[in-house]
């Protein structure tokens, strides 16, 4: 049987920027009863434009003051630092990187050194200066390295605070929030940095204790 392929409706969702797709299979008019029954099937695809972009710490200091602060104090606020020449000198001589070297143009290193790097609204190497001041703010490990880019939530996020409401982290993960879990970490801390080191992998729940940031409780969270 020849077929050919309709679509039959598209529907596009801007809160996570994927397009639901129903296909239609249509048999030819002279099909059999048996063989001219169309099949339905929908999909949720990627559309254009629709990643989520990264916004900045900045844009989360205003809500999570206190994390903030402990945050920029942290040696992941400051890790572009650490890809400077002479910087971190003995690190880098203990795993073979010329600690002589500049590394802070090596994709390599700020794809785990910076926010976003090579995403929509994230870090990029610029030579504007304007630009490049504000590329500053995703100069290291910020919030959204860890949470995921804010442009996903942000919105539900100033609802809720805007509303005073209760909510449960479900919702905000539903929203596009990541979990921070093992594969999250891992995703940096792995046998491709030239720092890891197999025999003493990162210990997850430390980092999320103490590792960013301190932690203060939510008062409008419930577990």
């Amino acid at each position: 049987m020849n077929t050919r392929l309709t679509i039959g409706l598209v529907v596009a969702s801007t809160v996570v920027g994927f397009a639901v797709v129903s296909f239609r299979l249509v048999a030819p008019a002279s099909a059999s009863p048996v063989t001219a029954v169309a099949t339905m099937s929908t999909y949720v695809i990627p559309i254009l434009g629709g990643t989520p972009e990264y916004i900045g710490a900045k844009k989360c200091k205003k809500c999570h003051l206190k994390s903030f602060k402990s945050w920029e104090t942290s040696g992941k606020a400051k890790s572009m630092d650490s890809l400077k020449p002479g910087n971190k000198a003995d690190v880098k001589s203990k795993y073979g990187l010329d600690p002589t070297k500049d590394y802070t143009t090596d994709g390599n290193c700020l794809a785990c050194h910076t926010t976003g790097y090579g995403k929509e609204g994230g870090y990029a190497l610029v030579e504007d200066e304007k630009a490049a001041k504000k590329m500053e703010a995703l100069a290291g490990i910020g919030c959204e390295s860890c949470h995921g880019p804010g442009g996903t939530y942000i919105d539900l996020h100033e609802e809720i605070m805007k509303l005073k409401r209760k909510y449960k982290s479900e919702e905000m993960h539903a929203a596009g929030m990541w979990r921070i879990d093992k594969d999250r970490c891992a995703s940096c801390h792995n046998e491709k940095s030239p720092t890891y080191d197999k025999d003493n992998p990162i210990d997850v729940a430390k980092v999320k204790n103490h590792g960013a940031h301190a932690r203060f409780p939510l008062e409008q969270r419930e577990e």
